[in-house]
């Protein structure tokens, strides 16, 4: 029978550093202990809830391995930053963007369109009210 092991760890608040601050990093390691040091989590936090061990753990930090790409979104979910994936982009000279979901675009289209029309409005009313029709 499998054992489920319930660990209850601090909640890790999302925060936004200077870009300056994590383009200045010289290394991925140094890049993912300072991701790590800006969440205020334990390492055994951020690690167990990874699924990796803490030697691996450990060699990222040291810059002797990488985190795996498949693994960088829940560590950027665990440490409440985006430090170290805009690290990376920097070193081939791009930044993150965040995308938009296709609701996400559809709501702005709608909002444009409802303050495009609200002005249309208080255009056609000025007018009406200069040309003193009620």
């Amino acid at each position: 029978m499998a054992r489920v092991e319930i660990v209850k760890r601090k909640s890790s608040s999302a925060i936004q550093v200077p870009i300056e601050l994590i383009r200045a990093k010289k290394s991925a390691g140094a890049a993912f202990t300072f991701a790590c040091d800006s969440s205020g989590l334990e390492d055994k936090e951020i690690y167990s809830e990874l699924g990796i061990d803490a030697g691996y753990f450990s060699n990222i930090k040291k810059s002797k391995a990488t985190l795996q790409g498949d693994l960088i979104k829940p560590f950027c979910k665990i440490v409440g930053n985006t430090i170290y994936p805009e690290w990376i982009a920097y070193q081939v000279g791009c930044t993150l963007v965040m995308t938009k979901s296709e609701a996400e675009q559809r709501l702005e289209e709608a909002e444009k369109r409802a303050r495009d029309a609200e002005r249309k409005l208080r255009a056609l009313s000025d007018i009406i009210s200069k040309a003193g029709i009620e």
